[in-house]
Formats: structure tokens, C-alpha cells, sequence
């Protein structure tokens, strides 16, 4: 593996730990909010709720990013099935045109060969 590469590996791999990062501060601030709008509640019972709203978000996030990253790669499973039969036609194509020009390139030197004779 090139530096470069290894360089967007470590790059992709900071944006997806800040973008984890960014969700659970959001779902706890979110929770806090959520809690601390219930009237009646002791701090300990906000505090409680709140982890627990919080906790929901981020294994929500997960089963949604899960999701999202199992749909990607049907899709380039399917693209890259495509592609080889694209490729495999392409090739196939190619091989019959080439074979039908030099079936023609022979049969104009056999034809130029008996009209010299």
C-alpha cells in the first residue's frame, strides 16, 4: 500500500470517527433536552432517562449505518457483476469483428490472387 493511500485510509477513518463522535454528542444533547423537559423528575431519574434516550440514538445510528453499508456493497456487487459481463461482451464482440475482418482481408487477397492468375 502507496503512502497516499494509506494517507485517505487514515483520513476516511478520522471522518468517520468524528462523524460517530459528532451523533453521540448530539443524541446526548438531545436526551438531556428530552429529560429535562419532564416535570416531576428527580435529577437522578433526568439522568437516567437520559442515558437511556442516549444510548437508543447511537445503537439507532448503528443499525442505520449498518444498513446504509450493507446496501453499498449489494450495489457494487451488483455494478461489478455488470461490469464483467460488459467486459465479457465487449470482448467477445471484439473478437468476432477482428475475425470477420481477416476473414475479409483473406478473402480479397484470395480474390486479388485468382484475378492475377
Amino acid at each position: 500500500m502507496d503512502a497516499g493511500h494509506e494517507a485517505a485510509l487514515g483520513l476516511h477513518q478520522i471522518e468517520g470517527y468524528l462523524h460517530q463522535e459528532a451523533n453521540r454528542l448530539e443524541a446526548h444533547r438531545k436526551a438531556r433536552d428530552f429529560a429535562w423537559e419532564l416535570p416531576g423528575l428527580t435529577t437522578d431519574q433526568r439522568l437516567m432517562i437520559e442515558e437511556a434516550y442516549a444510548r437508543e440514538q447511537v445503537e439507532n445510528a448503528h443499525r442505520v449505518t449498518h444498513h446504509i453499508s450493507q446496501r453499498i456493497q449489494q450495489i457494487e456487487s451488483r455494478y461489478a457483476a455488470r461490469h464483467r459481463r460488459f467486459t465479457r461482451e465487449a470482448a467477445i464482440a471484439m473478437a468476432v469483428v477482428t475475425l470477420g475482418l481477416i476473414g475479409l482481408c483473406i478473402a480479397v487477397l484470395l480474390g486479388s490472387a485468382a484475378g492475377a492468375a
